[in-house]
Protein backbone atom coordinates (compact mmCIF):
# COMPACT_ATOMS: atom_id res chain seq x y z
CA UNK A 1 0.00 0.00 0.00
CA UNK A 2 1.28 3.34 -0.94
CA UNK A 3 1.61 6.40 1.30
CA UNK A 4 1.72 9.80 -0.43
CA UNK A 5 3.12 12.51 1.71
CA UNK A 6 1.56 15.57 1.59
CA UNK A 7 4.73 17.95 1.57
CA UNK A 8 2.91 21.32 0.63
CA UNK A 9 2.62 23.52 3.52
CA UNK A 10 -0.71 24.76 4.36
CA UNK A 11 -1.63 28.83 5.04
CA UNK A 12 -2.66 27.69 8.74
CA UNK A 13 -2.63 24.76 10.63
CA UNK A 14 -5.53 24.69 13.07
CA UNK A 15 -4.29 22.28 16.03
CA UNK A 16 -6.92 22.06 18.54
CA UNK A 17 -6.27 21.50 22.23
CA UNK A 18 -8.64 18.81 22.40
CA UNK A 19 -8.01 15.90 20.31
CA UNK A 20 -9.77 13.08 22.46
CA UNK A 21 -12.44 12.73 24.99
CA UNK A 22 -11.72 14.15 28.37
CA UNK A 23 -10.05 17.72 29.51
CA UNK A 24 -9.31 20.45 26.90
CA UNK A 25 -5.46 20.98 27.32
CA UNK A 26 -4.69 24.53 28.09
CA UNK A 27 -1.90 26.36 25.87
CA UNK A 28 1.05 26.93 26.19
CA UNK A 29 2.12 29.05 23.75
CA UNK A 30 0.29 32.98 23.02
CA UNK A 31 0.07 34.76 20.09
CA UNK A 32 3.23 35.84 18.19
CA UNK A 33 5.35 32.93 19.71
CA UNK A 34 7.32 31.47 17.20
CA UNK A 35 6.81 27.52 18.06
CA UNK A 36 8.80 24.28 16.49
CA UNK A 37 7.80 20.85 15.40
CA UNK A 38 7.03 18.81 18.10
CA UNK A 39 6.73 21.50 20.73
CA UNK A 40 4.38 21.58 23.41
CA UNK A 41 1.64 23.91 22.71
CA UNK A 42 -1.51 22.46 25.19
CA UNK A 43 -1.26 20.43 28.10
CA UNK A 44 -3.98 19.62 31.42
CA UNK A 45 -2.92 18.62 34.73
CA UNK A 46 -6.14 16.30 34.83
CA UNK A 47 -6.00 12.23 34.37
CA UNK A 48 -8.04 12.19 31.28
CA UNK A 49 -6.49 14.56 29.25
CA UNK A 50 -2.82 14.12 26.58
CA UNK A 51 -0.36 16.72 25.54
CA UNK A 52 -0.81 18.69 22.65
CA UNK A 53 2.43 19.20 20.19
CA UNK A 54 3.10 21.83 17.25
CA UNK A 55 3.29 19.60 13.39
CA UNK A 56 5.17 22.47 12.35
CA UNK A 57 7.64 25.00 12.59
CA UNK A 58 6.08 28.71 12.76
CA UNK A 59 4.04 31.53 14.55
CA UNK A 60 0.88 31.85 16.82
CA UNK A 61 -1.31 33.74 15.05
CA UNK A 62 -4.05 33.18 17.25
CA UNK A 63 -5.62 30.70 20.10
CA UNK A 64 -9.31 30.78 19.38
CA UNK A 65 -12.34 28.51 18.93
CA UNK A 66 -12.04 26.77 15.62
CA UNK A 67 -14.14 23.98 13.73
CA UNK A 68 -13.78 20.29 14.75
CA UNK A 69 -14.68 17.79 12.64
CA UNK A 70 -16.77 16.71 15.48
CA UNK A 71 -18.48 19.52 14.18
CA UNK A 72 -18.47 21.80 17.39
CA UNK A 73 -16.04 24.54 17.69
CA UNK A 74 -12.77 23.83 19.86
CA UNK A 75 -9.75 25.89 21.44
CA UNK A 76 -7.32 25.89 19.26
CA UNK A 77 -3.53 27.05 18.24
CA UNK A 78 -3.35 28.52 14.82
CA UNK A 79 -0.04 28.86 13.40
CA UNK A 80 1.19 30.23 10.28
CA UNK A 81 4.02 27.31 9.08
CA UNK A 82 7.14 28.38 7.89
CA UNK A 83 9.53 26.45 5.94
CA UNK A 84 11.62 24.74 8.03
CA UNK A 85 11.83 21.15 9.69
CA UNK A 86 13.96 22.88 13.29
CA UNK A 87 12.50 20.47 15.97
CA UNK A 88 12.75 20.53 19.59
CA UNK A 89 14.69 17.85 21.40
CA UNK A 90 12.54 14.96 22.60
CA UNK A 91 13.56 12.48 25.00
CA UNK A 92 13.13 9.20 23.61
CA UNK A 93 12.25 6.27 26.12
CA UNK A 94 14.86 4.30 27.75
CA UNK A 95 14.35 1.04 30.10
CA UNK A 96 11.74 2.84 32.29
CA UNK A 97 8.72 1.23 34.86
CA UNK A 98 5.52 0.65 33.23
CA UNK A 99 4.71 3.71 35.70
CA UNK A 100 6.61 6.11 34.31
CA UNK A 101 5.80 4.39 30.50
CA UNK A 102 2.19 5.33 30.91
CA UNK A 103 3.32 9.01 31.91
CA UNK A 104 5.91 8.67 28.62
CA UNK A 105 2.49 7.90 26.68
CA UNK A 106 0.81 10.61 27.79
CA UNK A 107 3.31 13.05 27.29
CA UNK A 108 3.84 11.99 23.83
CA UNK A 109 0.12 13.27 23.09
CA UNK A 110 -0.87 9.61 21.77
CA UNK A 111 -4.68 9.04 21.74
CA UNK A 112 -6.76 6.03 20.53
CA UNK A 113 -8.63 6.78 16.96
CA UNK A 114 -11.89 6.39 19.19
CA UNK A 115 -11.37 9.43 21.20
CA UNK A 116 -9.80 7.97 24.94
CA UNK A 117 -6.24 8.89 25.90
CA UNK A 118 -4.12 5.70 25.49
CA UNK A 119 -2.42 6.33 28.88
CA UNK A 120 -6.33 5.98 30.55
CA UNK A 121 -7.23 3.02 28.04
CA UNK A 122 -4.00 0.79 29.82
CA UNK A 123 -4.30 2.36 33.46
CA UNK A 124 -8.09 2.86 33.77
CA UNK A 125 -9.01 4.47 37.92
CA UNK A 126 -9.72 1.80 39.97
CA UNK A 127 -9.50 -1.15 38.02
CA UNK A 128 -6.65 -4.03 36.57
CA UNK A 129 -5.84 -4.25 32.75
CA UNK A 130 -4.39 -7.97 32.23
CA UNK A 131 -5.08 -8.39 28.83
CA UNK A 132 -3.59 -5.37 25.79
CA UNK A 133 -5.38 -6.04 22.34
CA UNK A 134 -4.07 -4.24 19.40
CA UNK A 135 -7.11 -3.83 16.39
CA UNK A 136 -5.32 -4.30 13.46
CA UNK A 137 -7.55 -4.97 11.17
CA UNK A 138 -7.66 -1.30 9.55
CA UNK A 139 -3.91 -2.02 8.70
CA UNK A 140 -4.44 1.66 5.92
CA UNK A 141 -4.73 3.32 9.46
CA UNK A 142 -1.05 3.06 10.16
CA UNK A 143 1.58 6.38 10.60
CA UNK A 144 4.41 6.54 9.10
CA UNK A 145 5.92 4.08 6.33
CA UNK A 146 7.70 1.08 6.35
CA UNK A 147 10.90 0.01 4.45
CA UNK A 148 9.21 -3.81 4.32
CA UNK A 149 6.18 -5.32 5.34
CA UNK A 150 8.17 -7.57 8.03
CA UNK A 151 9.30 -4.38 9.44
CA UNK A 152 5.77 -2.96 10.06
CA UNK A 153 5.32 -6.44 12.00
CA UNK A 154 8.28 -6.33 13.83
CA UNK A 155 7.12 -2.63 14.58
CA UNK A 156 3.81 -3.89 15.84
CA UNK A 157 5.30 -6.71 17.95
CA UNK A 158 7.46 -4.44 19.85
CA UNK A 159 4.30 -1.94 20.25
CA UNK A 160 2.27 -4.01 22.17
CA UNK A 161 5.15 -5.33 24.07
CA UNK A 162 5.48 -1.84 25.69
CA UNK A 163 1.65 -1.45 25.64
CA UNK A 164 1.22 -4.60 27.76
CA UNK A 165 4.43 -2.91 30.57
CA UNK A 166 2.27 0.51 30.12
CA UNK A 167 -0.73 -1.81 31.27
CA UNK A 168 1.24 -4.00 33.88
CA UNK A 169 -0.72 -6.88 31.17
CA UNK A 170 0.11 -10.70 31.56
CA UNK A 171 -1.18 -10.83 27.49
CA UNK A 172 -1.30 -9.37 24.58
CA UNK A 173 -2.82 -10.24 20.98
CA UNK A 174 -2.76 -8.44 17.55
CA UNK A 175 -5.95 -9.24 16.19
CA UNK A 176 -5.45 -9.06 11.74
CA UNK A 177 -8.04 -9.06 9.07
CA UNK A 178 -8.63 -12.53 7.33
CA UNK A 179 -8.86 -11.07 3.97
CA UNK A 180 -5.46 -8.72 4.72
CA UNK A 181 -2.82 -11.75 3.31
CA UNK A 182 -0.08 -8.86 2.95
CA UNK A 183 -0.41 -8.18 6.36
CA UNK A 184 -0.81 -12.29 7.65
CA UNK A 185 2.28 -13.18 5.78
CA UNK A 186 4.09 -10.08 7.27
CA UNK A 187 3.81 -11.45 10.58
CA UNK A 188 4.45 -15.27 9.64
CA UNK A 189 8.09 -13.96 8.77
CA UNK A 190 8.90 -12.93 12.11
CA UNK A 191 10.07 -14.81 15.45
CA UNK A 192 9.04 -14.24 18.99
CA UNK A 193 11.17 -15.18 21.31
CA UNK A 194 12.53 -17.91 18.98
CA UNK A 195 9.73 -19.34 17.27
CA UNK A 196 8.29 -18.85 14.04
CA UNK A 197 4.77 -17.10 14.72
CA UNK A 198 1.65 -18.80 13.53
CA UNK A 199 -1.35 -16.24 12.53
CA UNK A 200 -4.29 -18.41 14.43
CA UNK A 201 -8.28 -17.46 12.98
CA UNK A 202 -10.62 -17.18 14.93
CA UNK A 203 -13.41 -19.34 14.73
CA UNK A 204 -16.13 -21.11 16.51
CA UNK A 205 -15.64 -20.98 20.49
CA UNK A 206 -11.01 -20.97 19.67
CA UNK A 207 -10.77 -17.56 21.51
CA UNK A 208 -7.13 -15.65 22.22
CA UNK A 209 -7.07 -17.68 25.82
CA UNK A 210 -7.04 -21.08 23.26
CA UNK A 211 -4.50 -20.13 21.27
CA UNK A 212 -2.32 -18.36 24.63
CA UNK A 213 -2.45 -21.98 25.84
CA UNK A 214 -1.70 -23.90 22.20
CA UNK A 215 1.44 -21.57 21.31
CA UNK A 216 2.79 -21.50 24.99
CA UNK A 217 2.84 -17.62 24.43
CA UNK A 218 2.34 -14.43 26.01
CA UNK A 219 1.53 -12.77 22.82
CA UNK A 220 -0.36 -13.94 20.34
CA UNK A 221 -1.00 -13.06 16.67
CA UNK A 222 -4.98 -13.44 15.30
CA UNK A 223 -7.01 -13.23 12.75
CA UNK A 224 -11.15 -12.41 11.93
CA UNK A 225 -13.39 -11.05 9.51
CA UNK A 226 -13.16 -6.91 9.70
CA UNK A 227 -15.43 -5.60 12.13
CA UNK A 228 -16.93 -2.20 10.85
CA UNK A 229 -19.04 0.33 13.37
CA UNK A 230 -18.06 3.30 15.61
CA UNK A 231 -18.63 1.84 19.06
CA UNK A 232 -17.42 -2.14 18.26
CA UNK A 233 -15.33 -2.21 21.32
CA UNK A 234 -17.38 -4.16 23.68
CA UNK A 235 -18.54 -6.65 20.34
CA UNK A 236 -14.38 -7.10 19.62
CA UNK A 237 -13.53 -8.03 23.12
CA UNK A 238 -16.07 -10.93 23.46
CA UNK A 239 -14.88 -11.89 20.06
CA UNK A 240 -11.50 -12.25 20.37
CA UNK A 241 -11.77 -12.94 24.18
CA UNK A 242 -14.54 -14.03 25.06
CA UNK A 243 -15.44 -11.65 27.60
CA UNK A 244 -18.71 -10.55 27.99
CA UNK A 245 -18.90 -6.73 28.59
CA UNK A 246 -22.04 -5.38 30.64
CA UNK A 247 -24.26 -3.15 28.80
CA UNK A 248 -22.74 0.60 29.73
CA UNK A 249 -19.50 -0.59 30.37
CA UNK A 250 -16.31 -0.52 28.43
CA UNK A 251 -13.61 -3.22 27.88
CA UNK A 252 -11.75 -1.97 31.08
CA UNK A 253 -14.53 -3.21 33.01
CA UNK A 254 -13.17 -6.67 31.65
CA UNK A 255 -9.66 -6.13 32.09
CA UNK A 256 -9.37 -6.26 28.32
CA UNK A 257 -7.12 -3.07 26.78
CA UNK A 258 -8.11 -2.04 23.31
CA UNK A 259 -5.87 -0.24 21.26
CA UNK A 260 -6.08 0.86 17.41
CA UNK A 261 -3.24 0.81 14.94
CA UNK A 262 -2.37 4.49 14.94
CA UNK A 263 -1.62 4.89 18.42
CA UNK A 264 0.55 2.00 18.66
CA UNK A 265 2.41 3.35 15.86
CA UNK A 266 2.81 6.35 17.62
CA UNK A 267 4.21 4.84 20.54
CA UNK A 268 7.09 2.84 18.76
CA UNK A 269 7.93 6.41 17.55
CA UNK A 270 8.01 7.83 20.25
CA UNK A 271 9.99 5.32 22.29
CA UNK A 272 12.45 4.89 19.08
CA UNK A 273 13.08 8.10 17.54
CA UNK A 274 11.90 10.31 20.30
CA UNK A 275 9.32 11.68 18.08
CA UNK A 276 5.22 12.87 19.90
CA UNK A 277 1.68 11.87 17.68
CA UNK A 278 2.20 15.25 15.39
CA UNK A 279 1.05 13.47 12.29
CA UNK A 280 -1.13 11.02 11.21
CA UNK A 281 -2.40 8.81 8.01
CA UNK A 282 -5.92 9.79 6.38
CA UNK A 283 -7.75 7.63 3.51
CA UNK A 284 -9.07 10.14 0.51
CA UNK A 285 -11.97 8.91 -1.70
CA UNK A 286 -14.75 10.36 -3.69
CA UNK A 287 -15.33 11.07 -7.28
CA UNK A 288 -13.62 8.37 -8.80
CA UNK A 289 -12.80 4.79 -7.92
CA UNK A 290 -9.15 5.15 -6.28
CA UNK A 291 -8.75 5.71 -2.83
CA UNK A 292 -5.15 7.36 -1.53
CA UNK A 293 -3.61 7.07 1.81
CA UNK A 294 -2.00 10.28 2.80
CA UNK A 295 0.52 10.92 5.55
CA UNK A 296 -0.36 14.61 7.11
CA UNK A 297 0.06 16.84 9.71
CA UNK A 298 -2.14 16.81 12.54
CA UNK A 299 -3.90 20.59 11.96
CA UNK A 300 -3.77 20.52 8.27
CA UNK A 301 -6.91 21.93 7.19
CA UNK A 302 -9.45 19.44 5.19
CA UNK A 303 -9.44 21.75 1.77
CA UNK A 304 -5.38 20.69 1.58
CA UNK A 305 -5.90 17.21 1.68
CA UNK A 306 -8.49 17.51 -1.10
CA UNK A 307 -6.20 19.96 -3.02
CA UNK A 308 -3.50 16.72 -3.00
CA UNK A 309 -6.45 14.53 -4.18
CA UNK A 310 -6.85 16.12 -6.82
CA UNK A 311 -10.51 17.37 -6.88
CA UNK A 312 -11.08 20.82 -7.98
CA UNK A 313 -14.40 20.37 -8.97
CA UNK A 314 -17.93 21.28 -6.46
CA UNK A 315 -17.99 19.73 -3.90
CA UNK A 316 -21.72 18.70 -2.51
CA UNK A 317 -20.46 17.10 0.84
CA UNK A 318 -17.39 16.69 2.89
CA UNK A 319 -17.79 13.51 5.26
CA UNK A 320 -15.36 12.88 8.17
CA UNK A 321 -14.38 8.87 8.95
CA UNK A 322 -16.78 7.73 6.60
CA UNK A 323 -19.96 7.93 4.57
CA UNK A 324 -21.85 5.74 6.72
CA UNK A 325 -21.38 6.35 9.80
CA UNK A 326 -19.24 9.58 9.81
CA UNK A 327 -20.10 13.36 10.01
CA UNK A 328 -20.84 15.48 7.38
CA UNK A 329 -18.02 18.95 7.76
CA UNK A 330 -20.07 22.72 7.37
CA UNK A 331 -16.37 23.97 6.43
CA UNK A 332 -13.47 22.66 4.39
CA UNK A 333 -11.47 24.72 6.97
CA UNK A 334 -12.15 22.23 9.50
CA UNK A 335 -8.27 20.50 10.83
CA UNK A 336 -7.42 16.98 10.40
CA UNK A 337 -6.96 15.73 13.99
CA UNK A 338 -5.81 12.65 15.86
CA UNK A 339 -8.93 10.89 15.44
CA UNK A 340 -9.17 11.19 11.63
CA UNK A 341 -9.24 8.21 9.47
CA UNK A 342 -11.10 9.14 6.74
CA UNK A 343 -12.42 11.91 4.05
CA UNK A 344 -14.91 11.26 1.73
CA UNK A 345 -16.04 13.59 -1.13
CA UNK A 346 -18.95 13.92 -2.15
CA UNK A 347 -20.68 15.54 -5.80
CA UNK A 348 -23.74 17.84 -6.11
CA UNK A 349 -25.55 15.03 -7.35
CA UNK A 350 -23.98 12.44 -5.16
CA UNK A 351 -25.46 13.73 -2.15
CA UNK A 352 -28.68 11.73 -0.91
CA UNK A 353 -31.81 13.90 -0.14
CA UNK A 354 -34.20 11.31 -0.48
CA UNK A 355 -37.42 11.47 1.94
CA UNK A 356 -38.34 8.65 4.54
CA UNK A 357 -41.86 6.99 4.46
CA UNK A 358 -43.51 4.70 6.48
CA UNK A 359 -41.36 1.59 7.74
CA UNK A 360 -43.34 -1.76 5.74
CA UNK A 361 -41.60 -4.16 7.98
CA UNK A 362 -39.10 -6.14 5.76
CA UNK A 363 -37.14 -6.90 8.58
CA UNK A 364 -34.21 -5.95 6.21
CA UNK A 365 -32.07 -4.11 8.96
CA UNK A 366 -32.95 -7.44 11.46
CA UNK A 367 -31.09 -9.67 9.04
CA UNK A 368 -27.97 -7.24 8.69
CA UNK A 369 -27.72 -6.08 12.51
CA UNK A 370 -24.31 -7.98 13.39
CA UNK A 371 -25.45 -7.68 17.19
CA UNK A 372 -29.02 -8.88 16.81
CA UNK A 373 -31.05 -6.12 17.77
CA UNK A 374 -34.41 -4.54 16.40
CA UNK A 375 -33.15 -1.91 14.47
CA UNK A 376 -36.40 -0.70 12.90
CA UNK A 377 -37.90 -1.01 17.01
CA UNK A 378 -35.35 1.12 18.24
CA UNK A 379 -35.89 3.88 15.46
CA UNK A 380 -39.69 4.41 16.30
CA UNK A 381 -39.11 4.06 20.26
CA UNK A 382 -35.77 7.29 19.32
CA UNK A 383 -38.15 9.39 17.61
CA UNK A 384 -41.59 8.94 19.91
CA UNK A 385 -38.65 9.80 22.61
CA UNK A 386 -39.03 6.16 24.65
CA UNK A 387 -35.78 6.19 25.87
CA UNK A 388 -36.19 3.79 28.73
CA UNK A 389 -38.13 1.10 26.30
CA UNK A 390 -34.73 1.41 24.44
CA UNK A 391 -32.78 0.86 26.94
CA UNK A 392 -35.00 -2.35 28.15
CA UNK A 393 -34.14 -3.88 24.72
CA UNK A 394 -30.53 -3.01 24.71
CA UNK A 395 -29.84 -0.01 22.26
CA UNK A 396 -26.27 0.07 24.25
CA UNK A 397 -25.37 -2.75 22.36
CA UNK A 398 -26.08 -0.93 19.21
CA UNK A 399 -22.14 -0.55 17.51
CA UNK A 400 -23.36 1.50 14.93
CA UNK A 401 -22.05 -0.04 11.98
CA UNK A 402 -24.95 1.62 9.75
CA UNK A 403 -25.95 -1.94 7.83
CA UNK A 404 -29.61 -1.19 8.95
CA UNK A 405 -30.00 2.26 7.59
CA UNK A 406 -28.06 1.27 4.35
CA UNK A 407 -30.29 -1.74 3.45
CA UNK A 408 -33.57 0.14 4.57
CA UNK A 409 -35.97 0.53 1.38
CA UNK A 410 -37.93 2.93 3.20
CA UNK A 411 -34.67 5.18 3.37
CA UNK A 412 -35.62 5.58 7.71
CA UNK A 413 -32.81 7.56 9.21
CA UNK A 414 -32.38 4.08 11.38
CA UNK A 415 -28.39 5.19 12.65
CA UNK A 416 -28.90 8.54 13.36
CA UNK A 417 -32.11 8.15 15.55
CA UNK A 418 -30.39 5.35 17.46
CA UNK A 419 -27.47 7.75 17.83
CA UNK A 420 -30.15 10.37 18.99
CA UNK A 421 -31.56 7.88 21.62
CA UNK A 422 -28.03 7.02 23.06
CA UNK A 423 -26.93 10.49 23.32
CA UNK A 424 -30.07 11.08 24.76
CA UNK A 425 -30.09 8.38 27.69
CA UNK A 426 -26.20 9.38 28.31
CA UNK A 427 -27.76 12.61 29.60
CA UNK A 428 -30.27 11.52 31.16
CA UNK A 429 -29.25 8.82 33.34
CA UNK A 430 -25.59 10.41 34.51
CA UNK A 431 -25.37 9.69 37.95
CA UNK A 432 -28.81 8.92 38.26
CA UNK A 433 -30.73 5.87 40.02
CA UNK A 434 -31.44 2.89 37.12
CA UNK A 435 -35.05 3.73 37.19
CA UNK A 436 -35.11 7.29 36.91
CA UNK A 437 -37.17 8.30 33.97
CA UNK A 438 -35.69 10.77 31.76
CA UNK A 439 -37.82 14.12 30.91
CA UNK A 440 -36.64 14.87 27.93
CA UNK A 441 -38.17 16.78 24.61
CA UNK A 442 -39.63 14.04 22.53
CA UNK A 443 -38.89 13.63 18.59
CA UNK A 444 -35.67 14.43 16.97
CA UNK A 445 -37.29 15.83 13.63
CA UNK A 446 -34.84 13.10 11.50
CA UNK A 447 -37.78 11.78 9.88
CA UNK A 448 -38.01 8.17 10.96
CA UNK A 449 -41.28 6.61 10.96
Amino acid sequence: MEIKKLDTLPEKIIIPLRQHRGAVCEPLVKKGDRVLVGQKIGESDEYYSSSVHSSVCGEVLAIEEAAHPDGNKVMSVVIQPEESNESVEFPKCGDITSDQLADFIKESGIVEHYGMPTHTVLRPKGKKIDTVLINATSSEWIGGTFKTPADYASQMIDALKMLIKAAGAKNGAIVLRTDDQASIDAFESIEIDGKNLQVAPLVGSRKMGYYLNEQDSNIVVLSQERIFGKKILNFFTYNVTGRKVKIGCDPTSVGVAVCGIKSAKALYDAVNEGRPFYDTVVSIEGVSDKMEYILVKIGTPFKDVIDSYGYTGEIGKIIANGVRTGVAQYTDQVPVTKGTTRISIQKPEEVIRDESIECIHCARCVDVCPVALIPSRLAVMADQGRFDECRQINIDNCIECGDCAAVCPSKIHILQLIRYAKDAIEMAYENLPEKESSNLKLGCGCGGE
